[in-house]
């Protein structure tokens, strides 16, 4: 996929500079917090202590700069340098870099950070776009859009048209095992959809009836077949006009998307859809 050539690539490039910028030591009190990179991705503060447990043993791995603005926040290396505290280091090994803006320090900062966590984890996903998404310029407006975003985190705008969705819609249970791994977010969100729906479909007075008087409901509860089987994908072409176009595909190349769809619990149609949303933002001209 393209987003995540162009991802790899900088991260390599991220990497690359890291590795090639100027060192120095510097005082560990000369460093501090900056709350809007420290906001980029939850800490891990149970590695903090392994740490520090090294460095006492081992002192400040060299190999491993902390990256820093020209003012000394700390871009990358936070827990390194919560560590330092514990383990009485003085001094650390720097890498100062400069931004011509706030976006573009924090963009630096997303690329390096991709490198190490899994930001398909779908929590993860939806904890990180709020936190992108919640960043304004000087002027009060966003300062990255969805399309950014979901380019940055490597996954396409459907994906995070729907991280929004059940973010705010979903029922406390379903975004429960969303978050403990339970369910994937396309799950999450096909679950969503099937509450909204059912609440929404009326009940019959025969069915208020029989649940009353005890009697079996098995059958005045049952949901039209033909609801079940209509996907999102397919609800969602309804709504609009469009040109139908047949795709022909080779057996084997039909097999690598059924397999992709059923690892994400799409049907074939929806990871179309995806995939061609994310193709048609790539040409969309600026």
């Amino acid at each position: 996929m393209n987003f995540m050539n162009n991802l790899a690539a900088k991260v390599k490039a991220a990497a690359t500079s890291v590795m090639t910028d100027k060192v120095i030591m510097v005082p560990v009190e000369k460093l501090h917090f900056d709350e809007k990179y420290k906001a980029v991705f939850k800490q891990e503060e149970d590695k903090v202590q392994r740490i520090a447990d090294d460095m006492k043993a081992n002192g400040f791995d060299k190999s491993q700069p902390i990256i820093v603005d020209k003012d000394f926040g700390i871009l990358d290396g936070n827990s390194r340098f919560m560590a330092c505290g514990i383990a009485g280091i003085a001094k650390v090994p720097v890498i100062i870099k400069e931004f011509e803006s706030q976006k573009d320090a924090l963009i630096y900062e997303l690329n390096l950070q991709m490198n190490r966590r899994n930001i398909k984890d779908d929590s993860v996903l939806i904890e990180t776009y709020n936190t992108l998404a919640a960043f304004t310029d000087e002027n009060g407006g966003k300062l990255f859009t969805d399309v950014e975003i979901a380019e940055k985190l490597g996954v396409s705008p459907r994906q995070i048209s729907k991280a929004k969705e059940v973010d705010l819609k979903a029922s406390d249970e379903i975004k429960e095992s969303l978050s403990n791994g339970e369910i994937s977010l396309n799950k999450a969100y096909n679950q969503m959809k099937e509450e909204a729906n059912a609440e929404a479909e009326p009940v019959k007075p025969e069915t208020a009836e029989s649940v009353d008087s005890g009697k079996d409901t098995s059958e005045s509860l049952e949901v039209p077949a033909e609801r079940l089987e209509e996907t999102p994908a397919e609800k969602e072409l309804k709504k609009r006009d469009y040109e139908k176009v047949i795709l022909k595909f080779s057996l084997d190349d039909f097999e690598i998307l059924k397999s992709a769809a059923d690892r994400n619990n799409q049907s074939i149609a929806e990871l179309v859809m995806d995939l061609t949303n994310d193709f048609l933002s790539c040409i969309q001209p600026a």
